[in-house]
């Protein structure tokens, strides 16, 4: 069975923190740790958003079914740019989305709100670790030259 996370989340600034401790105490379990921080971080930039832009009352929704994870924040606002804006160096604020983007396998808004869904896909294999190579014959012969005089 899917487990699910929803949640009524406060105009203020402490609701991507509720949000985030509420992933990680209702979550964490079926997702392990490097997913659960994937997601935290979606939803904590949705989140605050959310409360910097939007209205009335916040919603989290979450569902996680194996592996793969679809969620949706919704506010009362009156919707806002889709685009993903870039930002340069020196820019403080306003990468939100961009992570969002690059975290996310999908995500839209809904026409007209501020209806933002995302999925993260279902990871890939871990890569396989090799053991180390150990001994001299292993060791760049660079290493056992001397430093060049400058």
């Amino acid at each position: 069975m899917p487990a699910e996370l929803l949640l009524s989340l406060p105009r203020h600034d402490s609701a991507a923190g509720i949000a985030r401790q509420a992933i990680q105490s209702q979550l964490a379990g079926d997702l392990g740790r490097e997913r659960t921080g994937d997601l935290a971080l979606v939803v904590s930039e949705l989140v605050t958003n959310a409360v910097a832009h939007g209205r009335g009352a916040i919603s989290l929704r979450l569902q996680v079914a194996g592996d793969g994870v679809h969620g949706e924040v919704i506010d009362d606002g009156g919707g806002f740019e889709q685009e993903v804006r870039d930002r340069g160096p020196d820019d403080f604020d306003g990468r939100g989305l961009q992570i969002v983007d690059a975290l996310s396998s999908r995500w839209g808004i809904h026409e007209g709100t501020t209806h933002v869904w995302f999925e993260l896909a279902r990871p890939e294999a871990p890569p396989k670790l090799t053991d180390p190579k150990l001994g001299d014959d292993e060791r760049p012969a660079a290493l056992d030259e001397p430093p060049a005089a400058a």
